[in-house]
C-alpha cells in the first residue's frame, strides 16, 4: 500500500507547477463551498436580528393589560412588595414556556396604574398658570429602585386618606411646573411630590410601558386645547390601600426579550412559540376574582416581524444559490481543463505502461489516484481552513469539496487514455460517430432548457428556490454556449473566405486554425457565457430591489416630505407652508377607528381625513400618488364618497363596491376609487379616505393635524426641507424623505450579503474565465509553436500572438451577447419567483428591472477581461520553442 501511495505521490509530483495550480483552484474553490452556508447563516440570522431590534421594545416585548388589580399579600418582601403572588405566577408562566421561548424572556414585570386624573395646584401665591394635566398613579415593583434618584426622595408607604407621596421623571416635572415638596390635588386625593428620577442608563425599555413617565402624552380635547398626560410613582405598596378606586385600576405585565438570542436556526420556532404563548391567557390571582377576571392576554409584534425577517433570509439565501450554480457549473469544467493540461503529460507514460502489459484498470487506477491525492489535497485545505475560521454546518457542506475533488480523480485517465489511444489527426475528414452523439446531446439540452422556462412561466411566482431554478442558470449557459460554437464555425468559414481574396496569411490562417478544435474552445465560452449571465442576473436583481425600495418608501412617505407630530395647529401649518423650498402643502387632518359593515359583517377599520385638492397639489406628477377622483369632494345620493383599501373590500367580501350598501359608523357610503392598502397615513390595511368637507356626515371632527406632506420646489432640497419644517414646529416633531426610507431599507444586512454574495460569484467566474483561456491555448500551444517553426523555417516570420487572438477572441467576444440573454433571461424567469416584498418592505412584489446602462458595463467589463486572458496566454504560447513543440507533439502523437 505505501509503495503504491509513493507511486502516486511521484506522479502527482512529476507536473509541479501544473499540479501547485490544481491544488490552489481547489483548495480556494473548496474554500468558498464550505464558507458560504456559515456566510448566509450569518447573513439570515443579521437581518432577521435587525428586524427584531428595530422594534420598540413596547412593540417587542409580550405584554399584556388587565383591568383591576391582583391579589395582594399581608407583608411587604423587597422590591416586590406585596405583589409577589402575581409576580411568582408570570414566572411560572415563564418557565413553563418551551425553549428557546423561555430563554429569550427574562423575569416579568408588573405595573399597576390608576387611569390619568386632572390635577389642580391650590397654591394661593402661584402667578403661572399650571398647564392642563391629568395624572395616572403608578405602583410598580422594582422599577423605581433601580432608577436615578435626582432630587429629593422616593416616596413612602401612606394612607391614602391622608395624601399620596409620588416621584415624576424630571422632564415631567419641568413640563408640568411641579417644584419638589409642593402639593397639587386630583379628585380627592393629595399629591405630596417627594422627588424627581430618571431612568438608568442602562435601562433596556421598562420605562416605555409606563405611559407618560419619561415624556407627557398630549391629548388634544375638540376645543383643540392640549392636555399633558403623565405618569407619577407611588410607594410600591401604595395602590394595596386604594381598594376603593379599584375600578379605575389597570394591571399592565410585561417580559423583557433578549433579541440578540434570535438566530437563523431558532427564528421560526421561536414566533411559533410566541404565538402560542399569545393565545393561552396567563391568569393570575386578581383582588376581587369576579371583576373582569379574564386573565392577562400577552401580545407582542414580534412573530409577525420575525415573518418578514425570515422572508428577507429565504430570499437572500434563495438568491445566492441561484447565482452560485453557475460558478460551480463553470468550476468544474475549469478544472476538467486544467486536469487534461496534467493528462496530456501522461500520455507518453500511458502507452509505456501499456506496452509492458498494463491493463486499463490498472492504468485507470495509477492516473485517477494520481488525480485524487491532487483533488483531495486540495479540497482538505479549503475545507479545513473554512470550517476553522467560519465554523462548520454540517457534512453536507463537503458535497462541494467532494465534487471538486472528483475532477481530477475522472478528467486525468479519462483524458491521458483517450489522448494514448488516439491516432492520427481528429480534426479533419468525416463526421464522427461522436459527433453525432454530440449534436444530439444539444439539441436535448435546448430543448429541456425551453421546457423548463415554459414550466417557470406557467407556475405561480413570489415562491421560493427549487431544483427548477437551481438548474436554470447551467441550463441557459450551456444553450448559449451551444449557439455560440455552432454559430462561430459559419462566421469563422466567412472569414477565411474573404482572407483567401487578401495578401495577409494571418486573415487566412487565423479563421482556419480557429475553426479545429471547436471543444476546446468549450470551457472559455461557457464561462463567458455564464460569467455574464450571473453578472446580468446579479444587476437585475439590484436594481429591482432598489427600486422595489424607493417605490415603497415613496408610498410609504407620500410626499417629498413628511412632517409628523402629537400635534400640530392650523396657525402652525400655514406657517410651515411658507417655508422657503415649499411648493404646496397638505394635512392629515384626523384619523380615527370605526366600523364598516355591509348587510351583517361588521369589521374594524380606520377613517383618514383630509383635503383631496391639497393632497393632489402635493402628489402632483408622483408616481405612487393615490387615485383622489374629484368625486371625493361631491355629496350627492346622500351617500358619503370615499377612497377604500383594497384589504377593506375584501373582509367585506366585496366585489363591485358600485353594488354593495356599505355604512362607515352607521352612515352609507359609495367607494369611488379603490387602491394598494399601503398609504402614507398609517399601517392598518382597511381603511377609507374622506374629503374634510365631508368628515362630518361620519363624525369625524377635525381640530388640528398630526401629520403635514410637503412638496418642495425644483431644485430644493427635501432634507433642509424637513429640518427647517421641524425647527419651525419644534417640540415632538420629525420628518421623513422617500430617500431617507430608502436608505434605512438599503441597509439591510441580508441585502448587503446578496450583493457581496452576487459580486463574489461574478468575479470568481472572471477569474475562472482567465483560468480557461491559458488552459485552452496551452493545449493548444504545441501544435501552434510548431506550425510557427514551419514558418520561419520557410523565411516567413509569423508571431504567436495573432494566432491566439484568433483562436480565442471570435468565440469569447461571440459569446458575449449571449451571456447577456442568458442573463435577461434568468432575471425574468427568476426574480418574479422569490418573494422580494420583505427586502423592498411594500405588499406588492417588485416589477423586473435590468439596470440599464449597467449590462453596457458588465459586457465592456467581460471584454477587458477576455483581452487581459488572451495578451497572457499569448505570452505563454510565445516562451514555447520549436524543439519544445515537436517533443510536446511527438508526446501527443501528433
Amino acid at each position: 500500500m505505501s509503495g503504491r501511495l509513493a507511486l502516486l505521490t511521484r506522479g502527482a509530483l512529476t507536473s509541479p507547477t501544473l499540479s501547485a495550480f490544481l491544488i490552489i483552484v481547489i483548495a480556494a474553490l473548496s474554500y468558498l463551498g464550505v464558507a458560504a452556508p456559515a456566510l448566509i447563516a450569518d447573513g439570515r440570522t443579521a437581518t432577521i436580528q435587525r428586524a427584531v431590534e428595530s422594534l420598540p421594545p413596547l412593540a417587542q416585548w409580550p405584554s399584556a393589560t388587565t383591568p383591576g388589580l391582583p391579589a395582594f399579600g399581608n407583608s411587604s418582601d423587597g422590591e416586590q412588595g406585596v405583589w409577589g403572588t402575581a409576580l411568582d405566577a408570570l414566572e411560572r408562566k415563564r418557565q413553563e414556556q418551551p425553549e428557546p421561548l423561555r430563554s429569550q424572556l427574562s423575569t416579568p414585570r408588573l405595573m399597576m396604574m390608576i387611569d390619568p386624573a386632572a390635577t389642580i395646584d391650590n397654591d394661593p401665591d402661584r402667578t403661572e398658570p399650571v398647564p392642563n394635566n391629568k395624572v395616572g398613579l403608578v405602583s410598580t415593583p422594582g422599577l423605581l429602585e433601580r432608577a436615578e434618584v435626582v432630587a429629593g426622595r422616593l416616596p413612602r408607604l401612606t394612607d391614602p386618606a391622608d395624601g399620596v407621596e409620588i416621584v415624576l421623571t424630571e422632564g415631567v416635572a419641568a413640563q408640568l411646573g411641579w417644584p419638589v415638596g409642593t402639593e397639587r390635588s386630583s379628585g380627592t386625593l393629595t399629591l405630596t411630590l417627594t422627588g424627581l428620577v430618571d431612568p438608568p442608563a442602562d435601562d433596556a425599555g421598562d420605562w416605555t410601558f409606563v405611559p407618560g413617565a419619561v415624556d407627557p402624552l398630549v391629548e388634544v380635547l375638540p376645543s383643540g386645547d392640549r392636555v399633558l398626560v403623565v405618569a407619577a410613582f407611588m410607594h410600591v405598596d401604595e395602590a394595596a390601600g386604594m381598594i376603593d378606586q379599584l375600578p379605575d385600576f389597570k394591571t399592565t405585565a410585561w417580559m423583557p426579550f433578549d433579541s440578540s438570542a434570535v438566530d437563523e436556526s431558532t427564528a421560526e420556532q421561536t414566533a411559533a412559540q410566541l404565538r402560542l404563548f399569545a393565545a393561552d391567557p396567563v391568569r393570575i390571582p386578581m383582588y376581587a376574582p369576579g371583576f373582569n377576571d379574564r386573565g392577562l392576554q400577552f401580545s407582542s409584534s414580534l412573530p409577525a416581524t420575525i415573518d418578514e425577517g425570515v422572508v428577507r433570509g429565504e430570499a437572500m439565501t434563495a438568491v445566492v444559490t441561484v447565482a452560485a450554480v453557475g460558478p460551480v457549473a463553470v468550476a468544474l469544467v475549469v478544472l476538467a481543463l486544467v486536469s487534461r493540461l496534467i493528462a496530456v503529460r501522461r500520455v507518453a507514460t500511458s502507452r509505456v505502461l501499456r506496452a509492458r502489459g498494463a491493463s486499463t484498470a490498472r492504468l485507470i487506477a495509477l492516473l485517477g489516484g494520481e488525480g485524487a491525492v491532487l483533488g483531495v489535497l486540495g479540497a482538505s485545505i479549503g475545507a479545513g481552513i473554512a470550517a476553522l475560521a467560519h465554523g462548520w454546518s454540517g457534512w453536507w457542506v463537503l458535497l462541494v469539496p467532494g465534487a471538486l475533488a472528483a475532477v481530477p480523480a475522472l478528467a486525468l485517465p479519462w483524458g491521458a487514455l483517450t489522448e494514448a489511444e488516439r491516432r492520427g489527426r481528429h480534426d479533419l475528414g468525416e463526421k464522427s460517430r461522436a459527433g453525432s452523439m454530440s449534436g444530439m446531446l444539444q439539441i436535448l439540452i435546448l430543448v429541456v432548457t425551453g421546457l423548463f422556462a415554459v414550466l417557470v412561466v406557467a407556475r405561480e411566482g413570489a415562491g421560493g428556490v427549487d431544483p427548477l431554478l437551481l438548474a436554470l442558470p447551467v441550463l441557459l449557459g450551456a444553450a448559449g454556449s451551444i449557439l455560440t460554437l455552432r454559430l462561430l464555425p459559419v462566421l469563422l468559414l466567412f472569414a477565411e473566405r474573404r482572407g483567401r481574396r487578401r495578401t495577409s496569411l494571418s486573415a487566412l490562417l487565423g479563421p482556419a486554425r480557429a475553426r479545429r478544435g471547436a471543444v476546446a474552445r468549450t470551457a472559455p465560452v461557457l464561462a463567458v457565457v455564464i460569467g455574464v449571465a450571473v453578472t446580468v442576473f446579479s444587476v437585475a436583481f439590484a436594481a429591482t430591489v432598489s427600486a422595489g425600495i424607493a417605490r415603497s418608501a415613496a408610498m410609504v412617505v407620500g410626499a417629498d416630505v413628511r412632517v409628523v407630530a402629537a400635534h400640530i395647529t392650523d396657525e402652525a401649518a400655514q406657517r410651515v407652508a411658507a417655508l422657503d423650498g415649499v411648493a404646496a402643502s397638505a394635512a392629515l387632518r384626523s384619523d380615527a377607528a370605526v366600523s364598516a359593515s355591509v348587510g351583517t359583517q361588521t369589521v374594524r377599520t380606520r377613517v383618514y381625513t383630509i383635503d383631496r385638492d391639497d393632497f393632489t397639489a402635493v402628489q402632483r406628477d408622483s408616481v405612487t400618488a393615490i387615485p383622489l377622483p374629484e368625486a371625493l369632494t361631491s355629496t350627492s345620493d346622500g351617500a358619503v364618497p370615499v377612497v377604500a383599501s383594497e384589504r377593506l373590500l375584501d373582509r367585506l367580501g366585496i366585489d363591485d363596491p358600485d353594488d354593495a350598501q356599505i355604512e362607515i359608523s352607521g352612515h352609507p357610503v359609495r367607494v369611488v376609487a379603490t387602491t394598494s392598502s399601503l398609504v402614507p397615513f398609517g399601517t392598518a390595511e382597511q381603511w377609507v379616505i374622506v374629503d374634510s368637507a365631508n368628515a362630518a356626515a361620519l363624525g369625524q371632527r377635525g381640530s388640528g393635524a398630526p401629520q403635514l406632506y410637503l412638496a418642495v420646489t425644483p431644485g430644493s432640497d427635501p432634507d433642509a426641507v424637513g429640518a427647517a419644517a421641524v425647527e419651525s414646529l419644534g417640540g415632538d416633531a420629525t420628518y421623513e424623505t422617500p430617500a431617507g426610507v430608502a436608505a434605512v431599507r438599503a441597509e439591510d444586512p441580508g441585502f448587503d450579503a446578496v450583493r457581496s454574495a452576487l459580486l463574489a460569484a461574478s468575479g470568481i467566474v472572471a477569474v475562472l474565465l482567465v483560468v480557461a483561456v491559458i488552459a485552452m491555448l496551452l493545449l493548444s500551444a504545441p501544435s501552434r509553436a510548431r506550425m510557427l517553426a514551419m514558418l520561419r523555417t520557410l523565411g516567413y516570420r509569423h508571431r504567436a500572438g495573432r494566432l491566439v487572438t484568433w483562436e480565442v477572441a471570435p468565440a469569447l467576444l461571440l459569446a458575449l451577447p449571449f451571456g447577456v440573454g442568458a442573463g435577461i433571461g434568468l432575471a425574468w424567469l427568476v426574480i418574479p419567483q422569490l418573494d422580494l416584498r420583505g427586502f423592498v418592505g411594500g405588499t406588492a412584489q417588485p416589477a423586473v428591472q435590468l439596470g440599464g446602462v449597467w449590462v453596457v458595463a458588465i459586457v465592456v467589463g467581460f471584454g477587458v477581461v477576455v483581452s487581459v486572458a488572451v495578451a497572457a496566454a499569448a505570452v505563454l504560447a510565445s516562451r514555447l520553442g520549436a524543439a519544445d513543440a515537436i517533443r510536446a507533439d511527438d508526446e501527443l502523437g501528433l
